[in-house]
C-alpha cells in the first residue's frame, strides 16, 4: 500500500509568498517558486501549485516571539491560515521559522550579484528551511 505523501510548505509575507515542496519518498525540501502578491492572485497560484503537485499537507512557518508574545506578524499569519482554511481541506500545520530567512541568506549567499536581483530566492529558500525542519522534526511516518 503506498502512502506517499506530499508536502508544501508556504513562507507567508505581505509582499511575497516563498513556496517549497517536498515528498515522503525523498523527504527533501526543494524551493519551488515564490509569488509576488503585487502581480499574482495569490490564492488562484496556491490553488493551482496544491492540485498540480498533489499536496496533501501544508506547513506554514509561524513567526515565534523568544517571550511567547502573540503579535505583530503573528496575527497577519494566523488570519492567512484562517482563510487558507476556508479553502483547503488538508491538514494545515505551523513550522517555527525562527531564523529560517537567516539560513536562507547564508544558503544562497554563493549567488551572484547579478543573479541577487531576484528578491523572491530569499523567500523560496525560507520556505525551503521552514519545510525541512518540520519534515526533520515530525518524525517518521
Amino acid at each position: 500500500m503506498n502512502t506517499r505523501s506530499r508536502y508544501i510548505a508556504i513562507d507567508y509575507g505581505d509582499r511575497r509568498v516563498g513556496i517549497a515542496v517536498a515528498d515522503s519518498e525523498v523527504p527533501i525540501a526543494f524551493p519551488r517558486e515564490t509569488i509576488d502578491r503585487q502581480t499574482t492572485p495569490l490564492w488562484e497560484r496556491l490553488t493551482q501549485i496544491i492540485a498540480a503537485d498533489r499536496i496533501t499537507d501544508i506547513i506554514v512557518g509561524w513567526p515565534q516571539h523568544p517571550d511567547g508574545r502573540t503579535d505583530g506578524k503573528n496575527v497577519d499569519v494566523q488570519k492567512f491560515i484562517d482563510e487558507l482554511q476556508t479553502k483547503v481541506t488538508l491538514p494545515i500545520h505551523k513550522q517555527d521559522e525562527s531564523y529560517s530567512s537567516v539560513a536562507a541568506l547564508q544558503a544562497t549567499a554563493h549567488i551572484k550579484k547579478k543573479e541577487k536581483r531576484d528578491k523572491g530566492r530569499v523567500d523560496r529558500a525560507a520556505a525551503a528551511v521552514i519545510l525541512q525542519n518540520w519534515l526533520d522534526n515530525r518524525g517518521n511516518p
